[in-house]
């Protein structure tokens, strides 16, 4: 009888240290998927601001202005634009979602020179400005229920911090306004070279606006130097009216000098 009773305390005993060593081997695990659930949850939104730089080679300059304005929707704008010569460029603002389909309408209309997309990504920044309104928010919450019941001389100090408060989350909230504006609006720097010479090589395309760039430079140079005649001309005139006068009478009056001299001699 007793035989039985041991082996019955010595399964009894290995059973309780199964039952422990289990509950400690799930303990690890659960902590873990609490970690792993907190950190999902404390992951921002994606907030990216995306620039494109893009060059293009074309006949006629003034063609991709008019053309521009037919790729761009209502709620599209130029930010910047310059046209001067046989060159342009351009500050457009694209709506980011729609980004894809304006670049790609651009190289099936045009040559590209120069393509490059970049993209900055201001998550944290975002979230820690949303966080510091969020905790903004709550202190303006608490300072106002102390202000019911405060004296008066603490008003005036809870006033004071409520202002400050609120001016601080102005500022927080318009300088989310305008990570909201560039996110949702990518910049797009567009920059047209105007060239008689436009194939698909980008060596000729170079070698073309070379050749139009020195024969617009002589041209601007002759330009030049005949505006300057044109300009000093008036003043030649009036300096030759008077001058030239002057010097015959000069070369008269030594003349009749030199032949008194030789008279008297």
């Amino acid at each position: 009888m007793r035989k039985w009773l041991w082996v019955l305390a010595v399964s009894l005993v290995f059973l309780l240290v199964g039952c422990s060593s289990s509950q400690d081997d799930k303990a690890p695990y659960e902590e873990d998927n609490k970690d792993i659930v907190s950190m999902t949850q404390n992951i921002p939104t994606r907030k990216i601001i995306y620039e494109v730089q893009l060059s293009i080679q074309v006949s006629h300059v003034n063609e991709v202005d008019d053309h521009l304005k037919t790729l761009l929707t209502d709620d599209e704008w130029i930010d910047y634009q310059s046209i001067g010569g046989q060159n342009a460029s351009y500050t457009l603002r694209i709506r980011t979602d729609r980004l894809d389909q304006f670049i790609e309408d651009i190289k099936q209309t045009y040559v590209i020179q120069r393509f490059q997309k970049s993209g900055t990504d201001i998550s944290l920044q975002y979230q820690d400005k949303t966080n510091r309104m969020l905790a903004i928010d709550a202190e303006l919450a608490r300072l106002i229920d102390l202000y019911a019941s405060a004296k008066l001389s603490d008003m005036i100090i809870i006033n004071s911090q409520i202002a400050h408060l609120e001016v601080e989350k102005q500022k927080l909230n318009g300088e989310l306004l305008v990570y909201d504006s560039l996110v949702d609006y990518s910049q797009v720097n567009l920059t047209v070279y105007g060239s008689s010479v436009v194939t698909k090589s980008p060596f000729f395309n170079r070698l073309g606006r070379a050749l139009d760039t020195g024969f617009t430079g002589t041209i601007n140079f002759l330009d030049g130097f005949i505006m300057l005649l044109a300009t000093i001309l008036p003043f030649g005139i009036f300096v030759s009216a008077i001058g030239v006068p002057l010097y015959l009478f000069i070369r008269f009056r030594n003349k009749k000098h030199d032949l008194k001299k030789k008279q008297n001699v």
